[in-house]
């Protein structure tokens, strides 16, 4: 281990380093694609949205499976997360590193709970409208995007707020909340 890492050597006993995994993609992007999808082009369902489609998820109210990033992002980007050639409901969300955690998880300005709830009452009624017409399943998707946003933007905030936890979980996880650059995620509470 090193001293650029001190928290690292600390809980080094309680980690695994697997240092067996190995490909023939020389850069990043394709490289990565491969660790999540086990193809180096993207189109691929990736590992977490295997295990949703498989196992399901544990909850309606958050996603089956999020992805943290840190710095700029991750080579490769959404195909790293992405559901391929499955329903994109299997798709992972990703947690952003400044703002709100997850894209769109605030209200616009003016918008209260009521004419959101009736927004999209609407909007999925037109949603149902158009599956009977055309009969695209990624519209089914749509519509659980929009509820799945919309009981995101009622958990999620406190779910997502670190200041919660307890000492001693920031502490197993080597964070200090007064550190972090936004209200950036970490963990989910609870799990």
């Amino acid at each position: 281990m090193s001293e650029v890492l001190p928290h690292l050597a600390r809980v080094v006993d309680d980690i695994c380093l697997v240092k067996s995994v190995h490909t023939d993609q020389f850069n990043h992007a394709p490289a990565q694609i491969f660790l999540n999808t086990g193809f180096s082009q993207p189109g691929r369902p990736s590992i977490g949205s295997w295990v949703t489609y498989g196992l399901g998820a544990e909850t309606s109210e958050l996603p089956a499976f999020v992805v943290m990033s840190t710095g700029s992002g991750i080579s490769g980007g959404a195909a790293n997360w992405s559901s391929g050639f499955l329903p994109t409901v299997y798709s992972g969300v990703r947690f952003r590193n400044q703002g709100d955690p997850i894209l769109d998880m605030s209200s616009p300005t003016g918008v209260d709970a009521k004419l959101q709830r009736e927004s999209l009452d609407l909007i999925g009624s037109l949603n149902y409208e158009h599956l009977n017409v055309a009969q695209d399943p990624e519209i089914l998707t749509r519509v659980a995007a929009y509820e799945m946003a919309y009981r995101l933007q009622t958990s999620a905030p406190e779910l997502l707020d670190l200041k919660q936890e307890s000492a001693a979980t920031l502490e197993m996880y080597g964070v200090d909340p007064a550190k972090l650059r936004s209200p950036g995620p970490v963990c989910w509470r609870g799990g």
